[in-house]
């Protein structure tokens, strides 16, 4: 890398690419870790060592300790700025956090109004919101955003169940009355259950609160 090539791109991408340099060379050069000198971007080392993707396991050596894979992954990820890719840092040994999209407070104005309004209001430790296909929380600094695990929310699953059955308001107030009381038993608890079928033919995923219908719709 040249010291032009280096003053042309923003740190993240410098980051980036060194982060992928180590991880090839951990793999190819049988120790597991690099040398701190040979990194050919010592700027964007220093980075992600301030940053915490990188640590020193001894004098001279620097070693990621960000999963390979999903690093990669990563690369490939959509560019939808100025929203921006983000991966938490694992809370434990082996865990591999899921990225999501972040958007700072001062780029709010990129979400469509309805997101925005919603998100204002909403708390941080409240259910995400759902729209367009992907689900969006509020957190320090900004939002977070992640593609919609299911095809629904609640409200577009209902329109669309209305366009399908010719019923009575009578029978599509108890319908949703059912699905109400069902949805609040699997709320939190995602990793026990994923995906679950809470009326039939109808799917829910507790982990964003969205939902799917299944090809064939059972009666309901």
């Amino acid at each position: 890398m040249g010291k032009g090539t280096k003053s042309e791109k923003p740190i993240f991408e410098r980051a980036k690419e060194i982060l992928k340099w180590i991880h090839t060379e951990q793999k190819t050069s049988g120790l597991g870790m690099v040398e701190f000198a040979m990194v050919p971007d010592q700027g964007a080392l220093r980075f992600l060592l301030r940053r915490g993707d990188v640590f020193e396991p001894q004098e001279g050596m620097v070693k990621s300790i960000v999963e390979t894979e999903p690093e990669e992954e990563s690369v490939e990820f959509p560019d939808h700025k100025p929203w921006v890719w983000k991966t938490p840092k694992p809370k434990k040994k082996g865990d591999v956090p899921e990225p999501y999209e972040f958007l700072g407070y001062p780029d709010w104005d990129a979400m469509p109004s309805v997101v925005a309004e919603a998100l204002r209001n909403m708390g941080f430790a409240a259910d995400p919101y759902l729209n367009e296909g992907y689900s969006y929380r509020k957190m320090a600094g900004g939002a977070l955003r992640r593609k919609m695990i299911g095809t629904h929310s609640k409200e577009a699953l209902l329109a669309e169940l209305k366009q399908r059955e010719d019923k009575s308001e009578a029978d599509w107030k108890k319908f949703e009355e059912e699905l109400d009381g069902k949805v609040p038993e699997y709320k939190g608890k995602y990793k026990q259950f994923p995906e679950v079928e809470v009326c039939a033919g109808i799917l829910y995923y507790p982990k964003d609160g969205s939902f799917k219908l299944k090809v064939r719709l059972a009666e309901f």
